[in-house]
């Protein structure tokens, strides 16, 4: 199996993404500019000539402890996945069997509204395998509070990418002792086989 669905890795960047696009990182991404520019980070998910890759790479805020300020990308070394950041990089590129324009912009534009609309709480990601790469959304509530909190799910589903043998910095890290439940093939929703 690949690297990209269903890895340590890319529950790290998950869980990351649910930090990034949830109170107080949110509000900070709808009000405040690009990290020394006057641009609107609003405006830069806004702007249709721009992919996740040009925004992983100049989105900055004050919030992320990383040196480079690139908010988009993990706070921290990527719990113990020294290659997930170029493979990441690599995923969002302009390369063959990677993220395709279309869903670039799909997920740009779903991140847009979101900053752009206050009445979302939050934007909840997840990634499945799937074949063909599709992008899958919807409005979904929380109702584990005393009030409902409206947020968007948005479930990118894609083949997973290859192990890229040859190449060290886009190597499948260890995934020792990393469990997780496959849904049976049936889609009776009970416990599938656990793998490592």
């Amino acid at each position: 199996m690949g690297g990209l669905v269903l890895t340590k890795g890319t529950r790290h960047l998950i869980k990351h993404f649910q930090k990034e696009f949830k109170p107080p990182r949110l509000d900070q991404l709808r009000t405040d500019n690009i990290l020394a520019t006057g641009t609107p980070i609003t405006d830069a998910f806004a702007d249709k000539t721009n992919d996740l890759l040009w925004l992983t790479n100049n989105i900055k805020h004050g919030h992320s402890p990383r040196a480079d300020k690139k908010c988009l990308l993990p706070d921290d070394n990527s719990g113990g996945q020294p290659h997930l950041e170029a493979r990441w990089v690599y995923f969002l590129g302009n390369h063959a069997n990677v993220l395709t324009p279309a869903n670039h912009q799909i997920i740009r534009e779903l991140i847009s509204m979101v900053l752009n609309d206050t009445s979302y709480g939050y934007i909840d990601f997840d990634c499945i395998e799937c074949s063909p790469q599709s992008v899958f959304y919807a409005d979904e509530y929380d109702n584990t509070g005393a009030h409902s909190v409206k947020y968007l799910r948005i479930v990118l589903a894609t083949p997973p990418m290859n192990k890229f043998s040859g190449d060290p910095q886009l190597g499948l890290d260890p995934q020792d002792g990393y469990n997780f439940n496959v849904a049976p093939g049936n889609g009776d929703g009970g416990a599938g086989p656990t793998q490592q």
